[in-house]
């Protein structure tokens, strides 16, 4: 049985708004973007209008390219590397505006001044035609109301109780993201939002091209936050606080020798299963030492101490 997470379809304008996170705790636990529109994110599905990516990868065998998704309300950015062969095919296969379908991660980056980047890695780019991009903003456009609504209910105390959803179809997912959207913005203005949604609506019933309907956004909204309270320290055991230092060394090797500053982490795999670290162990130390604050990834594939 798969476990993966299900993909959550919403609008520019509420993540890009989305500023908290929930990491998970334990080996390959899931960790999770959390808008204040109820949607508690590992992974989403979003439509809009994609031009030709710009690449970003300074060395032709660590391709790394990100791609801006216009949709009526705002913009997301997309990336994709070697890590996503397919994703940044596809990606890189843009050469005009079309309308794009992009299933991928939620991510967020958090800098050393507390501003915060949302982005999407892409596991999967497809085009499509401007009848299943209509249809599919309208979908976001109706599952959006609902969990704003859902968000409001709990802000007020009326939020619905487990058996209460069940009873009234409210997935067990929307009901979680909601109480917790409430929790962690709770004083957050849903109006905007709800003003994003309306125009989405409008832009899916009676706009005969979807790049007509999508502003032209000259940066992409980011956020200035207070820094996140760092979580409380775990022991390490000495077997553990030896793997960290031996994966530490390889990333400093490898960023100290490239052009650009930074250990690419196919690089750094590769070098860390000479000294015996399995790539699942190396990706836990990544996520692990990230979490830590001592790594820090600004761009994907792209690794350097913090």
């Amino acid at each position: 049985m798969s476990g993966r997470e299900t993909a959550w379809r919403l609008l520019a304008a509420e993540f890009t708004a989305a500023i908290e996170e929930e990491k998970g705790i334990g080996d390959r636990a899931a960790s999770y973007v959390l808008s204040p529109g109820g949607a508690r994110m590992n992974r989403v599905a979003v439509v809009g209008v994609m031009g030709a990516p710009e690449s970003l990868g300074r060395e032709e065998e660590s391709p790394f390219y990100r791609g801006r998704l216009e949709d009526p309300t705002g913009t997301f950015v997309v990336t994709a590397g070697g890590f996503q062969p397919r994703a940044m095919a596809a990606l890189r296969s843009l050469a005009e505006p079309r309308p794009v379908l992009v299933v991928g991660k939620a991510h967020l980056f958090r800098g050393r001044d507390a501003t915060v980047y949302p982005s999407i890695r892409a596991e999967a780019v497809r085009t499509i035609s401007e009848s299943e991009y209509r249809m599919a903003l309208t979908d976001a456009v109706a599952q959006g109301v609902e969990r704003l609504d859902l968000v409001r209910a709990f802000r007020e105390g009326a939020g619905p109780t487990e058996a209460e959803a069940r009873a009234r179809g409210i997935p067990a997912l929307w009901r979680r993201g909601a109480a917790t959207a409430a929790a962690r913005y709770p004083t957050i203005d849903l109006g905007p939002f709800r003003a994003a949604l309306a125009r989405a609506l409008d832009a899916a019933e009676g706009v005969p091209e979807p790049a007509a309907a999508v502003p032209t956004h000259g940066k992409v909204q980011i956020h200035r936050a207070a820094p996140a309270a760092p979580p409380a320290p775990i022991a390490r055991s000495a077997a553990e606080r030896a793997e960290e230092a031996a994966f530490l060394d390889v990333i400093d090797e490898l960023s100290d020798g490239s052009a650009d500053g930074y250990a690419d982490l196919r690089d750094a795999l590769a070098r860390a299963a000479v000294r015996g670290l399995t790539d699942a162990k190396a990706e836990e130390l990544v996520n692990r030492l990230e979490e830590a604050g001592v790594l820090e990834e600004p761009i994907v594939g792209k690794l350097r101490r913090a």
